[in-house]
């Protein structure tokens, strides 16, 4: 071999990295492990525990109903025996809401099969009989209305349904990050809801309106992922002017989106729940940024990579690999 050869670098590796436990809590992951054995005590009681942070709230049951998956029944079971617990109602009303979604697939609603509709749609009717069950036996907890909202995005309600449980989740608690994150997914075009510019002008306002130092001033970042992904979606264009879209909207918020994530790491701040789903959404947005600022956010991961929004481009893993290792 000539001095001069190089050898072949591999792909980066994916030492280290989980999919999907974008949170910082043993508590949880330790929850998440019991219930995917079929061990749902622990994890109700750890539910339960999360009465008086809304924000963890919301994350537990998100993360709890994606390890029920396929254990509906035994949640059901549950509720017919010890009767309408308000953690066991959320609870089973987010299962089922992925559930649903499992069924759906997140292909374009023209690749799915009526079959699937349907079963999409039964399912999506019973989480709505649940989720109001829940919001009956709680009527002061935002997160079942925060579930509504996926449910409403499923069965197709329009723009005003969801404004009206994003009143009522942020009556409830007005700073609620996943309140926001949802009803910016509820509003994206992809849903028929409204307009790329009406989407990013709630999140502005949002972010704007945000103390410095809280996660809620980052959901400007799901804005403009949704963004990134409408553009790239957009069939009758050509992939010369989808780069080129691409390149303008990138280029005209990237410093919104530098000066929220400065806003947001202040010094003194305190952690929140869903910091580390802020910081993979930072992290992919800002990938090619200089002055590293989506590294100090890749940094901050501990190697947690959340499907969205790198899914929106490739593989999530391997795109955060290729972007910083």
């Amino acid at each position: 071999m000539g001095i001069f050869s190089r050898k072949k670098s591999g792909p980066p590796s994916l030492d280290g990295l989980v999919l999907d436990r974008t949170w910082a809590d043993g508590e949880l992951d330790a929850a998440v492990d019991a219930v995917k054995a079929g061990d749902l005590d622990g994890a109700l009681a750890g539910l339960k525990a999360q009465a008086t942070d809304p924000d963890r709230r919301g994350l537990w049951t998100s993360a709890l109903g994606e390890a029920a998956i396929g254990r509906s029944e035994q949640l059901e079971a549950r509720i017919e025996r010890d009767g309408a617990d308000p953690e066991l109602l959320l609870w089973l009303g987010q299962t089922l809401v992925q559930e649903a979604w499992e069924v759906r697939t997140g292909a374009r609603a023209k690749n799915v099969s009526e079959q699937r509709f349907a079963t999409f749609h039964d399912i999506l009717a019973t989480a709505k009989e649940v989720v109001e069950a829940a919001i009956d036996v709680a009527p002061d907890d935002a997160a079942p209305w925060n579930v509504y909202q996926w449910v409403a995005i499923g069965l197709g309600a329009p723009l005003e349904t969801h404004q009206e449980l994003f009143n009522e989740a942020t009556a409830r608690h007005p700073d609620n990050y996943q309140a926001h994150t949802s009803f910016v997914h509820a509003s994206a075009p992809k849903w028929y809801g409204t307009t790329i510019e009406a989407m990013l002008d709630f999140a502005v306002q949002a972010s704007e309106r945000a103390l410095p130092g809280r996660v809620l001033g980052t959901v400007l970042t799901d804005a403009v992922a949704e963004a990134r992904l409408h553009v790239l979606s957009i069939s009758e264009e050509s992939r010369t002017k989808k780069l080129a879209a691409l390149v303008k909207l990138s280029s005209k918020w990237e410093e919104p989106l530098i000066a929220s994530h400065q806003k947001w790491l202040q010094p003194d701040r305190v952690r929140e729940a869903p910091d580390l789903q802020a910081h993979n959404n930072y992290a992919c947005l800002l990938k090619n940024v200089g002055k590293d600022h989506g590294r100090v956010s890749a940094d901050a991961m501990f190697g947690r990579v959340s499907t969205l929004p790198w899914g929106y481009f490739g593989d999530p893993l391997e795109e955060f690999a290729k972007a910083y290792r």
